[in-house]
């Protein structure tokens, strides 16, 4: 694995998307769980769609998801100035300036969108920045971990009360916590809240890091620029209510800033993730 990620971190970012483009056009012509999921969450998120534009759509997700684990090598061993260019522009910095002034530390959400990778190893040389991972097995765990840290960053596992305890006290010193709100949290962690007018199981976790430490909670989104050009990352300021002290009321307000993400940059979204697996007593399967 890490002779193979070495060799591919030699090659240019624009052959890896080609590689990413063409790994994802084989995802759209063989039939598999991904694009059918894709086809699904599309046509129930975006019902005013014609149907030529769904699959459009989902074509181009699909691509995009295999271009996030073609460009990994380049991203986790690549030479560090390569991967520095490639972040082309910086949108709303000064959101991420003004919200540390407060001294409260700060929740930056991310999304399955676009390159969630290359923008958060590049930015942790800036601020450091502690996200959240799955332990994965071998190899691959000590390549993510050494890719993720390169420049600075903190990586801890998401697994159950270590999370809160890690970044409770990491928050209250005013430091960055990096987390991607858009996932089907385990039984117990998450409520129901609409995304898309759609009963969607998320994690609770963002609205009680906020409601504990008053700490800010912003967007970014890290847009892939066409023909391997490199990456923007832009910052969004999150809904108002996603600091309410209601759990409920804050989390909906975050998946409305999950909504209106997606909505920026629909194409580049994981559609192919089963995002509404989980359902509420009583509704059907949305995915049978």
């Amino acid at each position: 694995m890490r002779a193979l990620f070495r060799f591919l971190s030699l090659f240019p970012l624009p052959v890896l998307h080609g590689v990413g483009a063409l790994l994802g056009w084989l995802l759209w012509i063989i039939p598999n769980d991904r694009r059918k999921v894709a086809l699904i969450n599309i046509r129930r998120c975006f019902p005013e769609l014609s149907e030529a534009e769904v699959r459009r759509r989902a074509r181009q997700a699909l691509g995009h998801e295999m271009k996030t684990i073609a460009e990994l090598p380049l991203l986790w061993i690549g030479p560090e100035r390569r991967v520095e260019r490639m972040i082309r522009r910086i949108d709303n910095g000064e959101l991420v300036d003004r919200a540390l002034a407060k001294g409260k530390g700060l929740i930056l959400l991310t999304l399955h969108q676009g390159s969630f990778e290359a923008p958060a190893i590049v930015y942790s040389k800036q601020h450091v920045m502690t996200g959240l991972y799955k332990r994965q097995k071998g190899a691959f765990e000590e390549l993510s971990l050494q890719g993720r840290t390169r420049f600075g960053g903190r990586m801890i596992p998401a697994e159950g009360s270590i999370v809160l305890r890690s970044l409770l006290p990491l928050l209250r010193g005013n430091n960055i916590a990096y987390i991607l709100p858009d996932q089907d949290p385990p039984p117990g962690r998450g409520i129901y809240s609409p995304l898309f007018g759609i009963p969607a199981h998320t994690p609770t976790l963002i609205a009680k890091l906020a409601k504990s430490t008053g700490a800010e909670v912003l967007f970014f989104i890290g847009e892939r620029l066409p023909r391997g050009r490199g990456y923007v990352m832009r910052f969004v300021e999150a809904p108002d209510g996603i600091h309410d002290p209601d759990v409920q009321t804050a989390t909906d307000a975050m998946n409305q800033g999950v909504e209106q993400c997606i909505r920026a940059l629909p194409d580049q979204y994981w559609w192919g993730y089963k995002r509404f697996r989980r359902r509420p007593d009583g509704s059907s399967d949305f995915y049978a």
